[in-house]
């Protein structure tokens, strides 16, 4: 009889990373049906405070934010953790104020596509998570989306980059410490 132990960790992970992927969508599907789009700002608020825990996690692996460099790789190493192994991406531009980021491998939108539900919601909630996430990490950075797989585009991009300020009637970088 095979036990847990003889199990590979990463079969161990893809598995539940993969359900946990499915029950989402299928918790999406069926509360959608029952309450409508208003479903979207329930998961919007969920998804946001999921990525204020990114914080706490990258302190527990000593995973370092304090540019947008080693947030994009932060930003990474959670997202694939908590999204499993199907997420794909690749640096377009990096330095130590901004990164522009391209996703080719998206695992919530290959959960969307195995159930054959359209990710209606999912881009709202993916910009929820992954901004409070960056802003948690480290409150002088954002994140934005400029293309989603979700909606058509041919990969997902984002930028993650220091937050602008209106301060004295002009824009300015915020430099406030970390």
């Amino acid at each position: 009889m095979l036990s847990i132990k003889e199990v590979p960790a990463e079969v161990r992970w893809e598995i539940a990373t993969k359900a946990a992927n499915s029950q989402s969508v299928a918790y999406d599907m069926l509360v959608r049906e029952i309450i409508g789009d208003k479903i979207d700002e329930i998961w919007n608020l969920i998804m946001a405070e999921g990525g204020k825990e990114s914080r706490a996690l990258a302190e527990s692996l000593c995973l370092p934010a304090s540019n947008a460099l080693e947030i994009e790789n932060t930003l990474d190493i959670i997202s694939t953790i908590i999204l499993g192994p199907e997420l794909i991406g690749e640096t377009l531009e990096a330095d130590e104020e901004r990164v522009v980021q391209k996703m080719t491998g998206c695992p919530m939108l290959n959960a969307h596509r195995n159930i054959g539900h359209a990710p209606i919601g999912t881009p709202a909630h993916c910009q929820a998570f992954c901004q409070s996430s960056v802003e948690s990490l480290n409150p002088r950075y954002t994140l934005r989306y400029t293309k989603r797989m979700c909606t058509g585009d041919p990969h997902c991009e984002y930028v993650i980059e220091l937050k602008k300020q209106i301060s004295q009637g002009s824009l300015k970088v915020s430099n406030s410490a970390f």
